[in-house]
């Protein structure tokens, strides 16, 4: 970043709700049907067709707004949006305008170990538009499966002053709304989307410069590249004299470029007016109170008590960054009282495992409270670390229930004599031997691997270790 200039970047994400149907008809919600089979005369906007409020969005909705720390107000209304766009059935869009479900939220992030609040403006319930497809034959194709899909715009105020705090306040908004569960928040589904707005100006200066919008940005990494990009032109057009245009840009991802798009609309250009076919929405105290009573510990709530449980950074981060693993976390520790080893077992091996099969924790057949009773009869010594991740793979491969499994580790335990296992290897490794004493100290581990062979995953590697430098030593 330039030391003369700063960025003043604004931005407007909008999240599908993952209810079951649409927004103002039973259609179902779906990404994965046959183009246009999951449409009705409400989606299609074909005349004479009315709108019903689906509640379950509203529930979704509230529930944004609340971790958002925004006022959930109890009073607000639909709006017709006007625009003529292929996409856009009825030419106008159901939206929120000046009565939001919610406004005046935040979020906290922290950059270089400061915390800076990123204002929320507003937070409106809206419909989706239908899906365009670009043909190589230069046709579109519309499909209005995803027309009427819920939607819950975000719109901050223009608080970030890099790309870099863009992205760290979009990760951390994104795991968020995750953690509630209101949307999927999938950028190459469409889930969640972006736009974003961005100025320069002189450091320390109290105007704005000339703002331009950026569209077409399908992940997290290609707003953080198109802003930086974006930056870099002002910052150059500045120096020169070239006027910037106030207009809509489009970022090229594989040129690593923003192109002009067309003129930025103002929102009269629109011609927003109260929605007649939907009357204002008025929701109880009792409603809203239920809604957010139903929602989960946040992530900064849940990392504040992992901090006293006494867990390092590191794993804290880790954990909370995804809500399936933090609920697997919990449910281990209420199990075996040992937060720092879960913790550690966890995020360093069994995270690795868990991908390793194709799983998520959400789905892991391993439930948590038998990973707790495994990590129990390893600390009683009645199995080793080994033997514990031999039995959960030979569970995870349908080899025997996990009873099973650790009962034949137990019966077989001692049917051999470590320290013979271990003099046999070093026989039958004595290349391996000759090397370790020329100093190539990394073999031991091929010599640990042939033990553990030998005893079929059952002794303890940190036990083998310590023979086998013992034995080498002796010579």
């Amino acid at each position: 970043m330039n030391t003369e200039f700063e960025a003043v970047i604004g931005l407007e994400i909008h999240f599908q709700l993952n209810t079951a149907t649409k927004l103002f008809c039973r259609c179902r919600s779906s990404h994965d049907a046959v183009p246009n089979t999951n449409v009705c005369p409400v989606c299609m906007g074909l005349p004479g067709a009315l709108p019903v409020l689906n509640m379950e969005a509203v529930k979704k909705g509230i529930g944004i707004v609340r971790v958002l720390n925004g006022k959930i107000h109890s009073r607000s209304r639909f709006y017709r949006k006007n625009y003529f766009y292929p996409d856009l059935p009825k030419g106008y869009q159901i939206t929120q305008y000046e009565a939001s479900l919610g406004t005046d939220g935040y979020v906290i992030i922290k950059i270089d170990n400061f915390e800076k609040k990123i204002r929320i403006e507003r937070m409106n319930l809206e419909e989706e538009a239908a899906r365009s497809i670009h043909v190589k034959t230069g046709d579109v194709l519309l499909d209005y499966n995803r027309s009427g899909i819920p939607l819950l715009e975000v719109t901050t105020y223009p608080d970030m002053r890099s790309p870099r705090e863009a992205r760290i306040f979009l990760e951390k908004l994104r795991n968020m709304v995750l953690y509630i569960g209101a949307s999927g928040c999938d950028m190459e589904k469409g889930e969640m989307r972006v736009d974003a707005n961005i100025s320069v100006r002189k450091k320390h200066s109290a105007g704005y410069g000339v703002r331009v919008e950026l569209k077409n940005l399908n992940s997290i990494k290609a707003v953080e590249d198109a802003l930086t990009y974006e930056y870099t032109r002002h910052v150059e057009n500045i120096k020169k004299g070239i006027p910037i245009e106030k207009e809509t840009r489009l970022w090229d991802e594989f040129k690593g470029e923003t192109r002009s798009m067309r003129r930025k609309e103002e929102s009269h250009d629109y011609r927003f007016f109260p929605e007649p076919d939907l009357p204002e929405l008025i929701l109880s105290e009792e409603f809203i109170k239920d809604v957010v009573e139903s929602l989960p510990e946040m992530p900064d709530e849940r990392a504040n008590r992992y901090v006293n449980m006494g867990l390092p950074v590191f794993y804290v981060e880790t954990i909370i960054r995804d809500r399936a693993m933090a609920d697997y976390f919990d449910k281990v520790v209420s199990e075996l009282n040992s937060p720092q080893k879960v913790a550690k077992i966890l995020v360093n091996e069994l995270a690795g495992l868990v991908r390793k099969k194709g799983h998520n924790f959400q789905s892991f057949p391993l439930k948590p409270e038998d990973f707790a009773k495994l990590l129990m009869l390893q600390e009683e010594g009645k199995i080793n670390r080994n033997q514990m991740f031999l039995i959960i793979n030979r569970f995870l491969e349908g080899k025997g229930t996990l009873s099973e499994l650790v009962d034949s580790f137990s019966a077989n335990k001692v049917d051999f004599v470590l320290e013979d296992v271990v003099k046999e290897a070093i026989s039958e490794g004595q290349d391996l031997v000759e090397k370790y004493r020329d100093g190539k100290t990394g073999v031991i581990g091929a010599l640990i691997g042939i033990v553990m062979k030998k005893t079929k995953g059952r002794a303890d590697p940190k036990e083998v270790r310590k023979l086998l430098l013992k034995f080498i030593e002796e010579g």
